[in-house]
């Protein structure tokens, strides 16, 4: 039995050894991946997964969080300039480079998270993908987060309901809806600047996605959550995982097919994370004696015709070939 055992092992070890020669030393590789999300955050949970599931290819993924290695707003001329190698980023932050994105944060051009789905394969979607591998960075994920906004003195509904508020924006196009409707922009680009806005009092509506929200956990500073009901946000935001054209290259094909499938489940989870976080950001906010409301299908109506008449037509005007980009995206049924 002893030597049955002993034969076990050294086949076993043996298997251990050839599997570790599979992965030649030329073939290991480390990279860099920065984003601005912490740990807890399902986007956090969706890079700590792809790492894990490429490691046994021999791509280790070193995991740079919660802005911990550069700026949100910096991590695109790093990952250009081969500072890092991967970066998670809402699509807003790269607006200036490639202004079609400013499209998929238009309040109504994005009309469901099923709408979202069919759009990822779409040919504008497609389009947009060339531009990025052209400019040598490849869209390794799509994912669609929902917007809501937190009040702090009352509850906001309709276009009416923000008259003469302080409503925190994204972007310019954001901001013409929001000055449109009586409100008075505050703009702040990234997430990190919501706290800080809240906690001086400079804001009365913080806008942002609902995995923001829920990763602030500030429940306490306001009076009201308005959130996305069945029919649509009033808005969705395009995150996405890219990576270095150059260095998904280098990768051997069992590497960049790991690496593929990883992101392919990543997204997938994102997918559930999201109707999660929506149940969670809602209990967290009535747990808090916070009142919580949803934009029902008049209402999100009501929002959606006034930013026609106003961001759409300003990013038509502003935006070569703004207009007919945003038209296909509305022709993606």
């Amino acid at each position: 039995m002893l030597w049955g055992l002993g034969t076990a092992l050294r086949g076993l070890a043996v298997v251990a050894v050839m599997a570790a020669a599979m992965i030649s030393p030329a073939h290991a590789q480390s990279w860099k991946a920065s984003y601005q999300f912490s740990p807890g955050d399902s986007r956090d949970d969706a890079m700590q997964s792809i790492a894990h599931d490429v490691a046994a290819s021999g791509l280790e993924i070193k995991l740079f969080p919660s802005a911990s290695l550069l700026r949100p707003t910096d991590q695109w001329s790093a990952l250009q300039h081969g500072s890092v190698d991967m970066i998670f980023t809402p699509a807003d932050y790269l607006m200036e480079r490639f202004p079609l994105l400013g499209a998929l944060s238009l309040p109504g051009a994005v009309r469901s998270k099923e709408h979202a789905e069919r759009l990822a394969g779409s040919p504008p979607m497609r389009e947009l993908q060339r531009q990025f591998e052209a400019a040598g960075v490849i869209i390794l994920t799509d994912t669609w987060l929902p917007g809501a906004f937190a009040t702090r003195t009352k509850c906001v509904v309709a276009p009416a309901d923000v008259q003469g508020l302080r409503a925190r924006t994204i972007g310019k196009y954001m901001s013409e809806v929001w000055t449109a409707a009586g409100a008075i922009p505050v703009p702040a680009t990234t997430s990190e600047a919501l706290p800080v806005l809240v906690n001086s009092g400079l804001i009365d509506v913080a806008n942002t996605s609902i995995s923001t929200l829920l990763a602030l956990k500030m429940e306490k500073k306001f009076a009201c959550l308005t959130l996305p009901d069945d029919q649509g946000a009033l808005w969705y935001l395009y995150e996405t995982i890219l990576v270095s054209k150059a260095r998904f290259d280098a990768l051997s094909e069992p590497q960049r097919r790991s690496l593929i499938a990883a992101a392919q489940k990543a997204q997938a989870g994102l997918k559930t994370a999201t109707s999660l976080s929506l149940r969670r950001l809602a209990g967290s906010y009535l747990a808090a004696g916070v009142e919580v409301v949803t934009l029902d299908g008049e209402t999100l109506a009501d929002w959606h015709r006034l930013a026609r008449r106003t961001a759409w037509k300003l990013f038509r005007e502003q935006v070569p070939g703004g207009g007919d980009f945003l038209d296909r995206l509305q022709a993606v049924e």
